[in-house]
């Protein structure tokens, strides 16, 4: 499993996040929550620049994080391009995938919920209550078993961040405590098995778990809430 810590700025783009996790490895997801985390640095910097001016960049107490800022700009520069080839792929293929892999982790939950543990891929299993839906609806993109079953494959591990933010946005709450609930969806995924197996719903080596870690335990600037170590 792998691990992501979230601070409190960076929890204002944890929307964005989504798009990150659309990516089709891990690996290249890891790399697109980092250029998130480089796209909260940029905004507050811009929020410094607007709210002090050239006065906080002369302050002689602030001459580490000014030089932090130098040697980092040009991963800034890059991070945002990178972001933006990963946000054209969202909009063109990923987004319906991810939210196709999000809908089948909420049937899974509730058959959890309900303690029925249906199977994944067995005849009236989950992807078969998918697909149904799917042919009911007109839904493209979800009609295929073999593509539902590629597209379970590839998201299964990252469904959980998803699940929580439509939660959120029925039941508002404080943003830590999303990634409380998307902690709660990844371990139900990872903790329970299809009824008369032995193996979870998702391992959890296959999984990214997002954990919050306030920066004002860390380097920041002048109180602020900025850290600068954090990409």
């Amino acid at each position: 499993m792998r691990t992501i810590t979230i601070n409190e700025p960076e929890l204002n783009f944890v929307e964005l996040i989504p798009l990150a996790l659309s990516e089709e490895t891990n690996e290249l997801r890891l790399r697109a929550v980092r250029n998130v985390k480089h796209e909260a640095v940029a905004a507050r910097l811009d929020l410094l620049a607007a709210e002090g001016g050239s006065s906080w960049a002369t302050d002689p107490e602030n001459a580490n994080f000014v030089q932090w800022t130098i040697r980092t700009s040009a991963e800034r520069r890059e991070a945002a391009y990178e972001f933006s080839q990963t946000a054209r792929r969202y909009e063109e293929r990923n987004e319906r995938r991810l939210n196709i892999a999000e809908h089948i982790g909420k049937l899974i939950w509730l058959s959890i919920l309900d303690r029925k543990f249906d199977g994944v891929q067995t005849e009236i299993g989950i992807l078969q209550q998918v697909r149904g839906d799917a042919k009911s609806h007109a839904v493209s993109g979800a009609r295929d078993m073999d593509t539902l079953r590629k597209v379970w494959a590839t998201y299964r591990g990252v469904v959980h961040l998803g699940m929580a933010l439509d939660v959120c946005e029925e039941h508002p709450m404080p943003q830590a405590n999303l990634l409380h609930v998307a902690e709660q969806y990844r371990q139900e995924l990872s903790q329970n098995c299809p009824k008369g197996t032995s193996k979870p719903y998702v391992s959890s080596e296959e999984q990214i778990s997002f954990v919050y870690l306030s920066s004002l335990k860390g380097p920041r600037f002048r109180d602020r809430g900025l850290p600068y170590d954090v990409v």
